[in-house]
């Protein structure tokens, strides 16, 4: 039996005799007895608790990227953001909201952000741009970048600037070195070492020396890392060895100039366990001159002057890192050089003549041939002439204007006009005999290149709604009263070669691929408390063949009649909407 005990309050009520009868209260104490129990159990509890020693658990670090605005990121690659530093740009990328990347081995992958990549995300370093070789991407940008190298990396959400060139549908990347400061003489050095399970060691070194007027930087890495071994115990080809150095020369006459001449090369090897062939070279050279004059009137804020180069000579074969084995389209032991060189020069001004009013505005070229070569075990490819495939061109002009409406808030427009052309060129090496293809007809001179012209307009502003296509551009052309033209991209190396007409000089016809155009609408809005993503409408219009009348058969040694296409899609847009902070 439990007994339990109740203590009433000290109320003044009624007689008992009046208005409670004998039962009522024996049902009061019991529904009562529980509750009391209960509470004396939670009471013990409590004591025991506070009783017990104390127990601390261990600091958990998270490390994030802050988003600098709702379209911008801004990141210090020197700080550690995985357990182990980035091999390449792909690397370090992925770790950013939004970013994956595309693997072929344990390095050199190709970054992917939101389902775009390759020329709708350019990777810049310094401002200058390195295209890869390979059309096939084993030697992406990012595979040239080692991202440690570097002080600050700054990615722009989707096309949200007009001002670091075309066709940057996907965003920016930029990687770049800040100007060191150096107002009395000083050496400053830093170095790092890295060591880790699967043959990984990385060394870091970065060098500063100056005073007030010039200083020297030198920036070498070294990455290595061996093949890993799977759950079955299986070696899966995965290592790779590479290395960088870049030298910096800076002239700083006073606090608002600069004149810097710099200088780099690297190389490298990777197994690709993903891929028929390996990268044993990645060879990099760049140079590059870059002037910067800040506080030059009351209006003019800044001025920019710069002009580039950079080269990429990559090799790719079966048989050096491997053991070759026949299988698939690859019957013997073959290499494969190919060669891009990527010069470029740009200008720009920035106007501040209101506290809160800014524009950018400038002009920027660039020109990038390609060249190949291929050999086998007995007859190498080194002893062989270049052979010029391909040749890219574009020449563009840009505006973007910003205002800072309130201290959270910035609106954002700009316009940007591009003229490019590609060169597609008879390779004999390539095609043999019987032209592109395979197909009978007479050999091609060395040199003959059809040639593809494209003039377009890029329209955009940092608030997330725009139009993009067609509609955008008529709607663009009567806001300013002139008629802009659609732009034709020809950058991608890949389409080149199906947009190019081809002549089948045996059959007695020709062939004419159309380009290929684009339709996009982008919906958007970006504010404090709530925040509508895009919402994208595509309209795809792919290349279709069509028939033209035959062409007179050309005897041997005569140039084919020339042909003309254009490959890409229109990119125009008129894009509104604030810009938060």
């Amino acid at each position: 039996m439990t007994a339990y005990s109740f203590r009433a309050p000290a109320l003044r009520c009624a007689p008992l005799s009046s208005h409670l009868t004998p039962c009522a209260l024996a049902c009061a104490l019991l529904l009562a007895g529980p509750a009391l129990a209960a509470n004396d159990a939670v009471n013990n509890a409590v004591n025991d608790a506070a009783a017990a020693p104390e127990h601390t658990l261990r600091d958990v670090v998270v490390t994030a990227v802050h988003d600098h605005s709702p379209v911008q990121v801004m990141a210090d690659p020197k700080q550690p953001r995985q357990p182990v530093p980035a091999s390449d740009a792909a690397d370090y990328l992925k770790t950013i909201p939004g970013f994956s990347a595309i693997r072929s081995g344990g390095s050199n992958g190709d970054p992917v952000f939101r389902g775009q990549f390759g020329s709708r995300l350019p990777l810049l370093t310094n401002g200058t741009q390195l295209l890869g070789a390979c059309p096939g991407r084993m030697d992406a940008p990012s595979s040239y970048i080692s991202p440690e190298t570097y002080d600050t990396l700054t990615v722009v959400k989707g096309p949200q600037t007009v001002v670091w060139g075309p066709g940057t549908s996907a965003g920016v990347v930029r990687f770049d070195r800040e100007r060191p400061d150096f107002t009395e003489p000083g050496v400053r050095l830093s170095a790092s070492l890295l060591g880790a399970s699967a043959g990984r060691n990385d060394q870091n070194v970065d060098f500063q020396a100056g005073n007030a007027q010039v200083y020297v930087r030198v920036t070498a890495n070294h990455s290595h890392g061996q093949d890993y071994k799977d759950g079955d115990g299986r070696r899966v080809p995965s290592a790779w060895d590479k290395w960088n150095t870049d030298v910096a020369l800076g002239f700083t006459p006073d606090a608002d100039t600069l004149l810097e001449l710099s200088a780099g090369t690297g190389d490298g090897e990777a197994r690709y366990g993903g891929r028929g062939m390996d990268g044993t070279q990645f060879k990099r050279e760049s140079w590059g001159l870059r002037f910067e004059k800040r506080h030059l009137t009351p209006w003019l804020a800044k001025l920019q002057a710069q002009v580039y180069g950079n080269r990429a000579d990559h090799v790719m074969d079966n048989f050096t890192l491997r053991t070759f084995q026949p299988g698939g389209s690859m019957s013997m032991p073959m290499a494969s050089n190919v060669r891009r060189t990527t010069e470029g020069a740009r200008v720009a001004a920035t106007l501040q003549w209101q506290p809160d009013w800014q524009l950018e505005t400038g002009l920027d070229a660039q020109r990038s041939p390609h060249d190949t070569r291929s050999g086998t075990p007995s007859v190498p490819y080194d002893g062989k002439p270049w052979m010029r495939d391909a040749k890219f061109e574009n020449l563009g002009a840009f505006a973007e204007l910003s205002w800072q409406a309130q201290a959270d808030t910035r609106w954002v427009g700009g316009l940007r006009l591009d003229r490019a052309e590609a060169w597609r060129y008879r390779c004999p090496e390539r095609h043999g005999r019987h032209g592109p293809g395979g197909r009978r007809g007479p050999p091609h001179a060395l040199g003959h290149a059809q040639r593809l012209r494209a003039l377009g307009t890029h329209a955009g502003a940092a608030g997330r709604a725009g139009l993009r296509g067609p509609r955008a551009r008529a709607a663009l052309s009567r806001l300013l009263g002139a008629d802009l033209p659609r732009q034709q991209r020809g950058q991608r190396r890949q389409r080149l070669r199906h947009a190019a007409p081809r002549e089948d000089h045996a059959a007695g016809h020709g062939r004419a691929v159309e380009g290929r155009g684009l339709t996009a609408v982008d919906l958007g809005l970006c504010g404090r408390g709530a925040r509508l993503h895009p919402v994208r409408l595509h309209r795809h219009e792919i290349g279709r063949a069509q028939r033209r009348r035959p062409h007179r058969r050309a005897g041997v040694g005569r140039q084919p009649a020339p042909g003309h296409g254009v490959d890409g899609a229109g990119h125009a847009g008129l894009q509104l909407g604030p810009q938060h902070q």
